[in-house]
């Protein structure tokens, strides 16, 4: 669990590192599934050559250890301490990234309501200023601060992709979260953050969940995003998130998340009397539903 410091520093700036957090012989496990998954994909997506990023889950029981780690108090207790215990899992994917990663934020959702914790670790490298840490807008998971930052070009929502944002990316004041292998950052998706550096084949994990709902807004954001992605059959990790809400060893935890998202997939849009209205960038406002 967190110290009361840590929960203080995570409540103002949105993030916190968390140090050792894996043992060394786990630092193995992880790189020896890292490597498994990622040989998994290649079978699927072709022969990574530095060209494309290789997203790849690591929720099916192919991948034990990565796919306990969402249950883990390691995770699951700082998780459920800054956001409540009814923060549920989302996902437990890895990454082999080839370039420097734009200012984003609102991580999975059309804006500020939809948000939860979101841990992100490296596997065999170090990540350092120029070799692909994550980057921080310190407190910006946080309107009007967030609005204010992100309506200046270099850091809009499509604006920060362009080719002038790229170059621009590295001259944003920001807090560098430099960590080793062993270590995990764990932050707000709604932050603003990005990367800068690093080689062409950038191994990172990350292990997310999704705060449960507590206000209209919310709850509009988070029912589109269970219908939406939940109940999708099409997704691109479709077999190991399957495999992983089946439940295979009856975790009462695991099962308290599937009853969370199945909730929220049924709830009718009555029910918030909101609905979502999308800008050409893909971000969203709220208007009275249509009656």
């Amino acid at each position: 669990m967190l110290s009361d410091d840590q929960v203080k520093q995570f409540e103002l700036f949105g993030f916190v590192i968390l140090r050792n957090i894996f043992t060394e012989r786990e630092v193995a496990t992880l790189q020896a599934e890292f490597k498994y998954g990622a040989e998994r994909t290649q079978e699927s997506e072709g022969e990574f050559d530095g060209t494309e990023t290789h997203t790849f889950s690591m929720m099916g029981e192919d991948t034990p250890f990565y796919s306990s780690l969402l249950e883990d108090p390691r995770f699951y207790g700082p998780a459920s301490q800054l956001f409540g215990d009814d923060v549920f899992g989302l996902e437990i994917n890895s990454y082999r990234y080839i370039s420097n990663t734009p200012w984003h934020f609102n991580d999975g959702s059309p804006n500020i309501h939809g948000y939860g914790p979101k841990y992100q670790f490296p596997v065999f490298e170090p990540t350092h200023a120029d070799t692909g840490a994550l980057r921080f807008v310190p407190g910006s998971h946080k309107d009007p601060w967030q609005s204010q930052l992100t309506s200046w070009w270099p850091l809009g929502r499509d604006s920060a992709r362009s080719a002038e944002g790229m170059e621009y990316l590295d001259k944003i004041p920001c807090f560098v979260a430099e960590a080793d292998p062993g270590d995990a950052v764990l932050f707000d998706m709604r932050l603003v953050h990005s990367t800068w550096g690093g080689s062409r084949d950038r191994r990172m994990s990350c292990v997310t969940y999704y705060h449960y709902p507590e206000t209209p807004q919310e709850l509009e954001v988070m029912r589109n995003a269970a219908q939406g992605f939940y109940n999708s059959t099409t997704r691109w990790n479709q077999a190991q998130w399957d495999e992983w809400f089946s439940n295979p060893h009856d975790s009462p935890l695991r099962q308290g998340w599937i009853e969370s998202w199945e909730r929220l997939a049924k709830t009718p849009q009555t029910e918030t009397g909101l609905q979502l209205v999308y800008d050409d960038a893909g971000a969203a406002t709220f208007a009275p539903a249509a009656v």
